[in-house]
């Protein structure tokens, strides 16, 4: 994860986030996986309420993810957002702006993890975690998919990732981490424990802003909505070269319903939204 300069610094009882925030991962390092919204539309942190910024406290500094709340205090992201953290005390946030800054709402409490994750594994179908906070945290909560997506289904996906991509030095990068966006575009294919899907590496003049968006580099564990329910967590994404010399950006988000996640969320998660 890539490390920013400033630290997270304590105000009275509660945290202050005044760094500049980078998001988790590069399309380019399979060993970290990742997600953002590109070509996304800006939206209000009210607008997908269940879905949050998260922020994580490393050793190497700062880093964000996205993730979901899927109940009162549970958050489900990606895996390899928790990586490096204590399972029973991690120093994670669940952060919001007020007055145009970046504060703590909540502390993390715990994590599990994917037993079949490993950080070595990079992209993976076994690439989710379950966060989970202090009773009532959370400001919505969503429904989890209950079948798999189809090729051709239409989905929407949030995060606060770059909104461009651009290549420089023969690396993807971009701008903009810390900014909610969401975006649609429909499913590829589901194979592999994955809902595959093609979009656009950035603005594009001739398709309309939120309209074939892809993920990448930026911040990880967003979520993948079809029909307003939890359907897929991001894993990766990259650049591919289209047969006309352009680029297009590939996305690969886990797909909850697969056998080993539906195993996995079942343990994880409180009983009320157990599958």
């Amino acid at each position: 994860m890539k490390r920013i300069i400033k630290a997270l610094s304590k105000v009275g009882t509660g945290v202050t986030i005044t760094a500049v925030l980078v998001g988790c991962g590069s399309p380019q390092d399979t060993s970290r996986s990742a997600v953002k919204v590109t070509n996304g539309r800006d939206v209000r942190e009210s607008d997908y309420a269940a879905t949050v910024l998260l922020v994580m406290q490393l050793p190497e500094g700062q880093a964000i993810c996205t993730g979901t709340f899927v109940n009162d205090s549970q958050v489900v992201t990606a895996g390899h957002c928790v990586e490096g953290l204590d399972e029973t005390a991690p120093e994670m946030y669940y952060a919001t702006k007020v007055n145009g800054s970046l504060k703590a709402v909540a502390k993390a409490v715990s994590y599990q993890r994917n037993p079949s994750y490993s950080i070595d594994l990079g992209v993976s179908p076994y690439d989710v975690s379950v966060i989970t906070f202090p009773a009532n945290t959370a400001p919505a909560t969503v429904a989890l998919a209950t079948s798999s997506p189809r090729a051709g289904d239409t989905f929407t996906i949030v995060g606060y990732g770059n909104n461009e991509n651009f290549l420089k030095s023969g690396e993807l990068s971009g701008s903009g981490a810390g900014v909610k966006r969401a975006g649609s575009n429909t499913v590829s294919s589901v194979k592999d424990g994955f809902i595959n899907f093609v979009g656009l590496p950035g603005r594009d003049s001739s398709t309309g802003t939120g309209k074939l968006v892809s993920s990448g580099s930026g911040d990880s564990g967003g979520p993948l909505y079809v029909n307003g329910r939890l359907a897929g967590i991001t894993s990766g994404g990259g650049l591919r070269p289209a047969r006309d010399g352009s680029y297009v950006a590939v996305s690969f988000y886990v797909d909850i319903n697969n056998s080993s996640q539906r195993s996995f969320l079942a343990r994880a998660l409180k009983a009320d939204r157990r599958r």
